[in-house]
């Protein structure tokens, strides 16, 4: 399966409006120049593909994994991983890329030690502690997480901000489904810079116990 194939088989696993998260975010990653907002409103995953490839002929898979760990949909990242991985024969550039793409070892422990354990409640409500005013941030701009949904979580938890926080990272605990373990969620606050303190994700990395 060569780019091309590999990118319309991503953009079509997605949901309608994860392909509009889709678009809104890949309009303010990558090099620059862009590809604006305005060539991509309207446009078919077949269209994106091939924006993608024009745009960046030797990046796209790696746009496409930045874009997809801030919907999130980590399990198409880490799919199409195991595709390029045997298949392209620039093995040093494309591991550097990949790499780069997606925060350095986190999203490859999980090939490097096999299946990893799902986040578990503690490390969360740990994490929601740390986060402050800074939830409903994180859970748009990272987590992926419509204000709805978060507005429905502020209403359910009336002046509990760590119970807010907490209600929210089970929310995405529930949609990434497998791959919500400590590494990923780890992964992708880790892009978060201001948003988080670097020592609120010890929690993820099993340092700072208490």
């Amino acid at each position: 399966m060569d780019t091309r194939e590999q990118l319309l088989h991503i953009l079509d696993d997605l949901s309608k409006e994860e392909f509009e998260k889709f678009k809104f975010y890949l309009s303010h990653v990558g090099t620059a120049p862009h590809i604006g907002r305005g060539k991509l409103d309207g446009t078919s995953p077949t269209q994106v593909a091939e924006l993608l490839m024009q745009r960046y002929p030797q990046e796209a898979l790696d746009i496409i994994h930045q874009v997809l760990h801030k919907i999130p949909r980590l399990d198409l990242v880490q799919g199409s991983q195991l595709q390029t991985g045997g298949e392209t024969g620039n093995s040093g550039n494309d591991a550097n890329h990949s790499e780069a793409a997606n925060s350095g070892a986190g999203a490859r422990e999980p090939q490097a030690h096999g299946k990893q354990s799902l986040v578990s409640e503690q490390q969360l409500m740990k994490l929601a502690g740390k986060m402050g005013k800074t939830w409903r941030q994180i859970g748009i701009e990272f987590l992926g997480l419509e204000n709805h949904v978060l507005e429905q979580i502020e209403e359910n938890n009336p002046g509990d901000t760590k119970q807010r926080a907490f209600s929210m990272l089970l929310e995405w605990r529930k949609r990434a489904k497998q791959d919500a373990t400590a590494i990923n969620l780890c992964s992708i606050l880790s892009q978060g810079e201001g948003a988080l303190q670097p020592e609120a994700l010890d929690c993820l990395r099993g340092t700072g116990r208490a």
